[in-house]
Parts: C-alpha cells; sequence; structure tokens
C-alpha cells in the first residue's frame, strides 16, 4: 500500500487537509536565528481518539513513525508552531519540489494523508488544461505586497527598529516566483545620484531597499526559465517623479530594453487568457499606475485597483475584504486585495519592538481560511500578502482554480 499524499491534488469535494507553513517571526539568542520555523496545520479534520499530526523530514511511511515532533488532534482545526527551521537554499527548475519538511495525518498507526512544504515554479503551465481559457481576471492569483521590499533576516543587523518596518518579505524576489507566487507590487524611487550608480531603486515609501535592476534581472531570470505568466504592477512612484514625465519615459525605456521580449501587448487587455498569452509566446504584463504614461507605451497596460485597507485588526481587515470582493469581483478587470495590515506611522515609536513580521504573523493563517470559503474564492483575483510563506495562498489559489474551472 502507497502512502496517500492527495493534500495537495485538487478535488470538487472539500475534506480534510493538511499543510506547512513558515512562522515570520525572527530572532536571535547568542547568535543562533530563530527565524522561518515550521509551523504544522491542519482543518476539516473529524477527529477520533488517539488522533495526531506529525512533522518529518522525510516523506512518511504506511505508519507515520520517526516523526521530529507530534501534535494531538482534538479539534476541526489546528495550528502549532515547531522548534525547526526551514533552512536557506537555492532553489533552481527541475529540483525535487519538497523542501526537507512534511506532515502526515495519523490515526491507528495508519497515515490518512500527507503533504510537504513545497515550491510552485511551474504550477500555471501544470495546469493548462484547467486555467488555459479562462481570463486572468477570473483565476486566484498568490502576490506579494512591496515585493522589492525584501531582506533575509541575519540577526541584530535586521533587527533594529527600523527595518523592523521596513522589510515585508523574507525571500528574494526570484524565489517568491520559485514558490509560486505570480503577481509582484512594486514602488520605484529615482535617485540622482547614489553610491554604485543606479538611478531606479525598489522603495518601501519614501525608502530605497535595492536596485530595481536586481529584481528585474530576478524576473527576466524566472521568465527565461519557464512560461509562468507574471504581472509586474508598477504601483507607485514615491520618489524623483513628480513633474518629472521624462523619467517615467526613462523608466519605461529601461523596462522594455530588459523585458521587451516577454512583454504581453495591451491590446490583451482586459480579457487576455493564459493560452493566448502562451500562443503569442509572451509571459510578462506590465501594469503602470501612470495612466498618462501607459497610454504612450503599446506594451504598458492600464493601472491596475489595489484595494487597500488601512487596517490593523482582523476584523476590520476581514470586513474589508470582503466589501473589496463584493465591489471589485464583478468588474472583468485584474485587480489585487492587499491582504496585510498596515502600521500606523506612530508605531515605530509606540510599539518599536513589534513591526511587520508581528502583524503578518497576525494575519498569514487567518487569510488562509477566509479565502478558503467559496464565496471568497469564486470572486478573488490577486491576492497580495506580507512574509507570504506564512500563509498557505499559493496552494489554496492552485485548488481553487481547479474548483473555480471544474466544479461550479
Amino acid at each position: 500500500m502507497s502512502v496517500p499524499n492527495s493534500a495537495h491534488s485538487a478535488g470538487c469535494v472539500d475534506g480534510l487537509s493538511v499543510f506547512l507553513t513558515v512562522s515570520s517571526l525572527a530572532k536571535s539568542n547568542n547568535g543562533l536565528l530563530r527565524d522561518r520555523l515550521i509551523e504544522i496545520n491542519w482543518n476539516d479534520a473529524e477527529p477520533e481518539k488517539g488522533d495526531w499530526v506529525g512533522l518529518y523530514d522525510h516523506h512518511p511511511d504506511e505508519s507515520g513513525t520517526d516523526p521530529l515532533t507530534q501534535v494531538s488532534v482534538t479539534m476541526t482545526r489546528g495550528y502549532i508552531k515547531s522548534d525547526y527551521r526551514l533552512e536557506r537554499m537555492p532553489l533552481r527548475i527541475g529540483q525535487d519540489p519538497c523542501l526537507g519538511y512534511w506532515i502526515a495525518y495519523v490515526r491507528n498507526n495508519h497515515v490518512l494523508l500527507t503533504n510537504c512544504l513545497q515550491i510552485h515554479p511551474l504550477w500555471m503551465e501544470n495546469s493548462k488544461n484547467v486555467i488555459g481559457e479562462i481570463p486572468l481576471h477570473a483565476l486566484m492569483i498568490p502576490g506579494t505586497h512591496n515585493s522589492g521590499s525584501w531582506k533575509e533576516y541575519d540577526g541584530p543587523s535586521s533587527d533594529t527598529v527600523f527595518l523592523r518596518y521596513l522589510v515585508n518579505q523574507d525571500e528574494s524576489v526570484y524565489n517568491q516566483l520559485m514558490h509560486g507566487i505570480r503577481y509582484l507590487d512594486i514602488r520605484v524611487g529615482y535617485y540622482t545620484s547614489s553610491t554604485n550608480g543606479e538611478k531606479f531603486w525598489v522603495n518601501h515609501n519614501f525608502y530605497r531597499m535595492r536596485p530595481l535592476s536586481s529584481l528585474i534581472n530576478d524576473v527576466k531570470k524566472f521568465a527565461q526559465e519557464t512560461k509562468e505568466i507574471l504581472i509586474l504592477d508598477f504601483h507607485r512612484f514615491p520618489v524623483g517623479f513628480d513633474g518629472r514625465r521624462d523619467r517615467h519615459g526613462q523608466l519605461v525605456e529601461y523596462i522594455d530594453e530588459e523585458l521587451n521580449q516577454f512583454m504581453v501587448p495591451s491590446s490583451f487587455w482586459p480579457n487576455a487568457t493564459p493560452n493566448e498569452i502562451w500562443s503569442a509566446n509572451k509571459s510578462i504584463i506590465i501594469s503602470y499606475s501612470d495612466t498618462r504614461t501607459a497610454q504612450q507605451y503599446p506594451n504598458l497596460w492600464p493601472p491596475l485597483p489595489q484595494e487597500w485597507g488601512d487596517k490593523r485588526t482582523l476584523p476590520d481587515l476581514k470586513s474589508f475584504l470582503n466589501e473589496s470582493i463584493k465591489k471589485r469581483g464583478v468588474k472583468g478587470q485584474i485587480w489585487a486585495a492587499m491582504a496585510e495590515f498596515t502600521p500606523k506611522p506612530l508605531d515605530i515609536v509606540l510599539r518599536p519592538t513589534q513591526g511587520l513580521r508581528n502583524m503578518a504573523q497576525s494575519v498569514n493563517i487567518p487569510i488562509t481560511y477566509w479565502y478558503h470559503d467559496k464565496i471568497w474564492f469564486t470572486k478573488s483575483n490577486v491576492i497580495a500578502s506580507d512574509f507570504f510563506l506564512g500563509n498557505n495562498l499559493i496552494q489554496m489559489s492552485i485548488d481553487s482554480n481547479y474548483k473555480r474551472a471544474k466544479c461550479i
């Protein structure tokens, strides 16, 4: 008998699920990093006495022996943070998608279900027979908020009050794409002088994070390796663009020089399907929020609406996202829900020990279950989050698109 592993194969009927996430919290003790801790999750269980969920560093056998740790299941839904860390590793196309950790639901010494923490570098291409004829605006697409504001946690130097409120992601843009992210939220600043000669930078509001060229290079590398469809939303230009139309032109020329062969013409807007884009041998949509500039270039798509609630509590965020779905879910246009908390300017003074990692930790598991609801996943489009490995939206998007295409 083989061990079941159907936790990552979509179907029309919801049932027991198990999955692993990665905590966004990070700290260091005497040089020992305590970040990227594996989280154990289960949902829709009908527990019987003695049921348990185990975490493994190998694919579990039929009886689920030798777990790293295990937890008794007494509730329908559960979440436990482990003491095991997801090590950083290079990601490449063709590697084993599982990243060294597995989860299993065990009853009476028999494994009912398994899953692993995995990358999804080719999920759109692998789902071609499901999503190919569906307009992009009718698909659920996982994204990241402030995609270029990423930094690997490396201890005290990463743990300043300033950085706690600037860093939104823990993975490089290339790794985000390898994991399955298909929408990037980009804010660009222009600087007349810099130490390395770079003029265009990825910004978090008014603070520059890294050269835009590093993001573009990551995107280009991934586009050369796959046929996955990416949405690059150039959404804000917070520094150096006011009153300088010429700088928008310079930015577009740079984007075009680097990505032209992949760019989907704006004539495909708004109802393009993956198959239509693939038939044209294209893969990258560039949405540009400056309307005047977007209208001047055939490879720029119009501004992409973002529903951003500026919320700081779960009830407020849930209510806002629910209303956004009602408003946007029937428009027939690509749009993005920004599924994260937003700090107040004074938080950096009043709550210096908190930060975006703590806020993401509070949000990521709840939003996973909000979008599990049929009313939500059938009308959602792009969902952007902070520290995305802390939720299960990539796998949920793959499964939800199957349900939308085959079950509804």
